[in-house]
């Protein structure tokens, strides 16, 4: 139950931060996936959650430091990151917990067609930061993304979180699947 709580707590986080400057969301048949955050140049503050309508729910909030060149023509972004994830799945009575997880993100921007960009993320909690029925976890996600307006780009996702729970003998898979979606920055 204070799993529960907790994943309560991460994702009003999300709710309070009025101030966000990028708005990023996707969908699939059966998963809807929101993060917000808030950019402050050389780092930013992210939260976000996960519904999956068989595989369960999480939420997270993180810290990012990235390295973005302001010059016009460089095509990368690149960040490492820190992340409190929340888990609660569907496979038993005892798959719900958190972990802080480290990885980061890169991106790149074709020079030459700069509409077109491709977006990796990764993240991993090993076993000595998983807690509560969590013995670790991790989540990756690949996009191809088109620049639609100066402020706005549609994408196509392939994402994939990972849970080894304590009681489960499988690692549970969630949100494993394709989608579209959107990122607005204001």
């Amino acid at each position: 139950m204070q799993v529960k709580k907790l994943l309560a707590v991460v994702i009003g986080a999300g709710a309070i931060s009025a101030q966000a400057s990028t708005f990023d969301g996707s969908l699939s048949n059966q998963s809807v996936k929101v993060d917000v955050s808030i950019d402050r140049k050389t780092y930013f503050l992210d939260t976000g959650a996960m519904y999956h309508t068989d595989d369960g729910r999480y939420g997270y909030i993180g810290a990012h430091i990235e390295d973005t060149e302001t010059s016009k023509d460089y095509p990368l972004q690149i960040g490492l990151a820190g992340r409190l994830i929340v888990v609660d799945g569907e496979y038993s009575d005892d798959d719900e917990g958190f972990a802080v997880a480290l990885g980061g993100f890169y991106r790149y921007t074709f020079p030459k067609a700069n509409r077109f960009s491709l977006y990796a993320s990764a993240y991993y909690a090993p076993e000595v930061l998983s807690f509560t029925n969590v013995d670790y976890l991790y989540q990756g996600e690949i996009r191809g993304e088109y620049r639609t307006l100066r402020n706005a780009r549609v994408f196509v996702r392939y994402g994939q979180t990972g849970v080894k729970f304590t009681s489960f003998e499988d690692v549970a898979e969630m949100n494993s699947e394709v989608a579209l979606g959107v990122v607005a920055t204001f």
